[in-house]
């Protein structure tokens, strides 16, 4: 009975594999998965600001616990820093059109103009006179909610600390120094914006 219930199990299984195809199970596994997780998202159109995301790169020496507490102190203070520009969650806005232009949009702060550019996976912004002409040189990926666009740490914090200058709420942080000597220790944490659809 035993081996009756093996036997079934491995012509389900072969059935399975079959059905997927006489080539390279591994390779067509991974095909499955590279159209999912690595799929190029197109940022034109109207996106929400969902907070602002952060990664460690896996070439980071520090371990997974330091790298997620990191990461989580990361958010949690920009986030905060940015809110008290008017940048929160649910209540700003980025726009890219078709035409290499996008506008941010957040609170009561003047909306932010700039251009872009997206090749593949990499993401080139150029802010206006409003925030220097700062640019920022990113990646940006999928997640289960839209995408996420990460910078070099420091080059972000720059672009918090420009927006804040914008708002004229603020115009030094003890947040954005902490924040900033996070960075430069963790020189391989990534930080931008959670967008969703």
């Amino acid at each position: 009975m035993l081996f009756a219930s093996v036997a079934g199990a491995q012509n389900v299984l072969g059935g399975i594999l079959n059905s997927i195809g006489s080539g390279n199970v591994g390779e067509t596994i991974g095909n499955v998965l590279s159209g999912v997780v690595g799929s190029t998202v197109d940022l034109t159109g109207t996106w929400t600001y969902g907070g602002v995301g952060a990664a460690v790169k896996s070439d980071n020496i520090l371990s997974t616990v330091a790298g997620n507490a990191a990461i989580s102190t990361i958010e949690s203070k920009a986030d905060n820093i940015l809110a008290k520009a008017g940048v929160s969650a649910g209540a700003a806005t980025f726009t890219f059109n078709q035409d290499g232009t996008f506008t941010f949009k957040a609170g009561r702060l003047p909306a932010i103009s700039g251009t872009y550019t997206q090749n593949g996976n990499a993401v080139t912004m150029k802010f206006g006179k409003a925030l220097s002409l700062l640019q920022l040189d990113g990646t940006v990926s999928a997640t289960a909610n839209g995408c996420k666009i990460l910078f070099n740490g420091e080059k972000f914090m720059s672009f918090a600390q420009k927006v804040i200058e914008y708002a004229k709420k603020i115009t030094t942080s003890y947040g954005v120094a902490t924040i900033g000597n996070i960075l430069s220790t963790a020189k391989s944490v990534d930080a931008g914006f959670k967008l969703t659809r």
